[in-house]
């Protein structure tokens, strides 16, 4: 399965908010997503949409299976924040009955948002991750 590109447009655009939230600007629900390459074990860094619900952490992929998705599946941890205070965190993905009330959430607080408004309805298969503190 290969991984999704982002459309050009938004790999553009997205440079911004990773500028600012490396500066440690807060970006509302935006936060600096950092993986560990699966290839090369480098740092790979993403800007993404940390969802709060049911008492809990989430991200979802509204573009399918990009990059930090795939990176996310292999190693299953990360570091989440702005600036230079990145938590460690675990990544589950949930593919159970809580994956559709997430993505129901998710869709509700970032329809606004063209972009993802257009890649939810253009997908199928939106991976969703809870988040949980790093033991």
């Amino acid at each position: 399965m290969a991984s999704v590109e982002l459309p050009p447009k938004l790999a553009r655009m997205s440079r911004g908010p990773l500028r600012l939230l490396g500066w440690g600007v807060p970006m509302g629900p935006l936060v600096l997503l950092r993986t560990r390459g699966r290839r090369t074990g480098l740092p790979r860094t993403a800007p993404v949409a940390l969802l709060k619900f049911e008492g809990r952490q989430w991200l979802v992929s509204p573009f399918g299976d990009t990059h930090w998705v795939r990176n996310v599946r292999a190693d299953g941890r990360a570091r989440l924040g702005r600036g230079r205070r990145l938590r460690p965190v675990r990544l589950t993905e949930v593919d159970d009955d809580r994956a559709p009330r997430v993505l129901r959430a998710y869709r509700r607080k970032f329809r606004i948002v063209p972009f993802v408004r257009d890649a939810l309805e253009a997908r199928e298969h939106h991976p969703v991750f809870l988040v949980d503190p790093e033991p």
